[in-house]
């Protein structure tokens, strides 16, 4: 447990520094932010822990499902069907977790304030186990 602790933290620390340079969330994606990687493997209990957050932050728009379809969209439309095989940001866990993190200007606010980035890295988890393993970057 200390090891996965030590490993999310310091993957934290270099998601700060590489924060510096343009991982910002862009459609199409950005092959900046699909370098980083997550620091521990699933786990039943990553995802479960995802899950959770998931449905504290993310159903009321994204759906119980995860099809976009909760209706709780505000001004930028349509949220993304997490379930899909495309995601317009890019579906590397890199990108992912900046799309969380940071928002996407008006589709979508950034979460940096209420989730942690542990628990971004978990919702990933939990994202991965609803859709396909690993999405295109188109």
């Amino acid at each position: 447990m200390v090891r996965v602790q030590a490993g999310i933290a310091l993957t934290s620390i270099l998601v700060l520094q590489v924060a510096g340079s343009p991982t910002t969330p862009r459609r199409g994606g950005n092959p900046e932010a699909a370098k980083i990687t997550s620091p521990s493997p699933a786990t039943a209990e990553s995802v479960a822990a995802g899950k959770r957050s998931y449905q504290r932050w993310c159903v009321q728009c994204h759906g119980p499902e995860g099809k976009g379809d909760g209706g709780g969209a505000g001004a930028g439309g349509q949220p993304a069907d997490l379930t899909d095989d495309h995601w317009d940001f890019g579906g590397s866990d890199g990108e992912i977790f900046f799309v969380i993190r940071d928002g996407t200007s008006a589709d979508m606010q950034g979460y940096a304030e209420q989730i942690s980035d542990a628990d971004i890295w978990r919702l990933i988890d939990y994202l991965r186990s609803i859709g396909p393993r690993k999405q295109g970057i188109d």
